[in-house]
């Protein structure tokens, strides 16, 4: 009786896969949560960098009026 080869091919055991499947469905459901949850947050930004060039230019008014008060 000849000697016993192991196989070449190596097969994954069940846990195995299944641990691979889930890995990859965490990995495909960030890719689509952050591509989808950065096309809402443009429009939030968008809100958010108007409300900082409002603020900036009543503080600067203000603080040009503290000027103008301040020296005669």
């Amino acid at each position: 009786m000849p000697p016993h080869k192991p196989d070449t091919k190596r097969n994954l055991s069940i846990k195995s896969k299944l641990i691979l499947l889930a890995v990859m469905f965490v990995v495909i459901n960030l890719i689509f949560y952050v591509g989808f949850d950065s096309s809402d947050e443009s429009e939030k930004s968008k809100e958010f960098d108007d409300e900082i060039e409002f603020n900036a230019e009543r503080i600067q008014k203000s603080e040009q009026e503290v000027t103008s008060s301040i020296t005669p």
